[in-house]
């Protein structure tokens, strides 16, 4: 079942791909800034029994986690600005490679030959996912650079939060509202600052999508991964984080009409193909094991 949350959350996530294309007249901080907003507010209404449970802990690490997310945003945004999208596309989305290495590198946590085929499956799947024309040769420019520290942001966020969801003193559903509420504060000093606020009109399609990307992409997709990952570790996590760019690929093509080649319809395949070889290998050694 935490897989299937997990999964539900990259899917979410996905969802989130064509919904901010429909919004991309919007300022990137003002559409945040209303998102992670919208996300906040709901939340504290809904789990406003939880509150009860606040502590040190849920105040700090939902501050400080808040960062990376922040920090992913920012880098993917400007990092667009000096790259073609695909080679950001790609780039973005490289956490399942990352968060082994952050794991290893903090924790020392061993590498199991199944999470290593299922990176490179994902990687090929990716790759072919983002390949265009226009991707151009495997030089990083700044654009690359940035794209890259989005994903080294993610990949932070996923490797704590593992650690921080299993604390006995950390209410996830409180803590992931705080989590949302730090990104919105963060967001609007970043519209405030850019003056994206003053450029920004949406009309009420526009507005009605940015809370829909609100209350379903971040406040539920979050709460899913702060609830979820306590049960399933990060290095796993990251690799079923990679059907985020291929659900996203998928439900452009069924809802904006666009148009993929098979080169990323194989790569999507692929994607899909590493999460269940993953589970089914996962849950053999596991049988083994017992």
């Amino acid at each position: 079942m935490a897989f299937a949350g997990l999964l539900i959350a990259a899917l979410l996530w996905g969802v989130s791909y064509p919904a901010t294309k429909a919004v991309e007249d919007c300022p990137t901080f003002y559409i945040l800034s209303i998102r992670f907003t919208a996300a906040a507010i709901a939340m504290a209404l809904i789990f406003c029994r939880h509150f009860k449970n606040f502590n040190r802990d849920v105040l700090k690490f939902g501050f400080l986690l808040s960062f990376c997310i922040t920090a992913m945003y920012i880098f993917a945004t400007v990092g667009i600005k000096y790259t073609t999208s695909t080679r950001a596309s790609f780039f973005t989305c490289l956490t399942f490679i990352i968060v082994p290495f952050i794991n290893f590198i903090f924790y020392r946590t061993r590498v199991s030959r199944i999470t290593v085929v299922s990176v490179i499956l994902c990687l090929i799947g990716i790759f072919m996912l983002s390949y265009a024309p226009d991707m151009g040769s495997f030089e990083l420019n700044l654009g690359d650079i940035l794209c890259i520290l989005a994903s080294v942001a993610g990949s932070l966020h996923i490797v704590f939060l593992e650690r921080v969801t299993r604390k006995e003193s950390v209410d996830p559903i409180l803590f992931t509202t705080l989590l949302m509420g730090f990104v919105a504060l963060w967001s609007i000093i970043i519209a405030l600052f850019t003056g994206s606020f003053s450029t920004a009109s949406p009309n009420g399609f526009q507005l009605g999508t940015i809370i829909f990307l609100g209350l379903f992409c971040s406040a539920a997709a979050y709460l899913l991964q702060s609830v979820c990952q306590q049960y399933v570790p990060a290095n796993r996590t990251g690799v079923i984080f990679a059907m985020e760019p291929a659900s996203g690929c998928i439900i452009s093509v069924i809802v904006l009409s666009e148009t993929m080649s098979m080169t990323g319809w194989l790569g999507a395949a692929i994607v899909m193909a590493s999460l269940i070889y993953m589970e089914v290998a996962g849950a053999k050694a596991a049988g083994r094991t017992n």
